[in-house]
């Protein structure tokens, strides 16, 4: 199993990611706000979303989604989180 963590805008976005992992062989599905506290990971989504134009200040309450994948299933789990607008970190 391979630990993955996928950083989303929202908690819309990493919430249809949830459900859509769901068709792989996933474990320990996570969905939880990033900590506002959190300043250097604050500071590293917003430059992520940033350079991809998905960052809209005012729309912005980043999600991570975390989760455990099989290791063959790992570029699908990858290709549902990018076609979500999220980002692996």
């Amino acid at each position: 199993m391979k630990s993955v963590q996928a950083y989303f805008r929202n908690e819309n976005e990493a919430e249809d990611v949830k459900v859509s992992l769901q068709a792989l062989s996933v474990r320990d599905v996570r969905v939880e706000m990033v900590p506002e506290s959190n300043t250097n990971l604050w500071d590293l989504i917003r430059d992520t979303f940033s350079r991809s134009n998905a960052y809209d200040e005012d729309h912005h309450n980043p999600h991570v989604v975390e989760f455990q994948v099989e290791e063959r299933q790992y570029a699908q789990a990858e290709a549902i989180v990018k076609e979500n607008n999220g980002h692996i970190q």
